[in-house]
């Protein structure tokens, strides 16, 4: 009879032992430890829990991202792995990481098939073609360096307007189109709203280099030979604003519009030695389309 009683007490302590340890809330975390707790409350981003130990203590918080799952005192199982269940945190900041990932391509080697170059004092109309190098220096593409180089060819209309403007005179002289000239432009590059997406608009600010070639006879009519070639160059400063399309993954294509005035005019030597001044300010159409990558 003793044994007996003896093998129902153990029995008994043994279920008291199971049960006392199944009456909490075990939250496992990422780190492999284990918080013997009493669940409160399992909020958007966070569980609040007491300790088992210690039930009428404070209470604390901890993220879901650091918790794999909570396994309850009546058996039940929330899973917070990131698999079974949707995770706000790890789920937003991935969302938040491709947005900033830029899937267009940091550099856009560009063709411009087509600007156009004209002074408000009619010295310049000037036709070319070029190309572009662009690189985006930040994540989002707020900001980026340009280079563009273009070859211009000047028009008859340039020297002939020049000799009635500056010496009461039409010069009919059939000046031939083989003048041109070499327009180098680096700059910087704004995009207010980012350059990530599929249109864009863009603020930059550039220096303006012109290296080129005229007729003698443009500014000395009384030349021995009129139409032998002067060489010049001009330095200015010009602000342009361009409208940015991205229609696939690498094609890029863009709309220029810029307005700049010379700092230093080589051009036309006897008007400057004249009056003392430069030429008028200017402004720039172009176009260009090419691969961004």
């Amino acid at each position: 009879m003793k044994y007996f009683s003896k093998v129902f007490l153990l029995l008994v302590a043994s279920i008291g032992i199971a049960t006392s340890l199944r009456a909490q809330d075990k939250i496992y975390k990422t780190d492999g430890g284990i918080i013997e707790s009493k669940v409160k409350k399992v909020e958007l981003r966070s569980i609040v829990y007491k300790r088992y130990n210690n039930q009428d203590g404070p209470e604390y918080t901890i993220l879901k991202k650091d918790v794999v799952k909570i396994v309850y005192e009546n058996g039940t199982t929330d899973v917070f792995d990131g698999k079974a269940k949707y995770s706000p945190d790890k789920d937003d900041r991935a969302k938040a990481e491709k947005a900033i990932k830029n899937k267009y391509g940091d550099n856009i080697l560009s063709v411009i098939p087509g600007a156009y170059t004209v002074a408000v004092d009619g010295s310049i109309n000037d036709v070319g073609v070029g190309l572009c190098y662009e690189r985006l220096l930040d994540k989002r593409g707020h900001i980026g360096i340009t280079l563009p180089v273009m070859v211009c060819f000047a028009s008859t209309r340039d020297f002939n307007d020049y000799a009635y403007y500056y010496y009461g005179t039409s010069n009919t002289a059939n000046y031939s189109s083989h003048y041109h000239s070499l327009y180098l432009m680096p700059g910087l590059k704004f995009y207010p709203a980012g350059s990530n997406t599929s249109v864009r608009y863009s603020i930059g600010v550039s220096l303006f280099c012109v290296f080129g070639t005229e007729p003698t006879g443009v500014f000395d009519p009384t030349t021995v030979s009129p139409t032998s070639t002067y060489n010049y160059s001009m330095t200015g400063l010009m602000l342009s604003n361009s409208i940015n399309i991205s229609a696939t993954r690498h094609l890029y294509m863009a709309l220029d519009l810029g307005a700049g005035v010379p700092l230093s005019d080589k051009r036309h030597p006897n008007y400057d030695e004249t009056l003392g001044g430069l030429l008028g300010p200017f402004i720039q159409f172009g176009f260009k389309f090419g691969y961004r990558y």
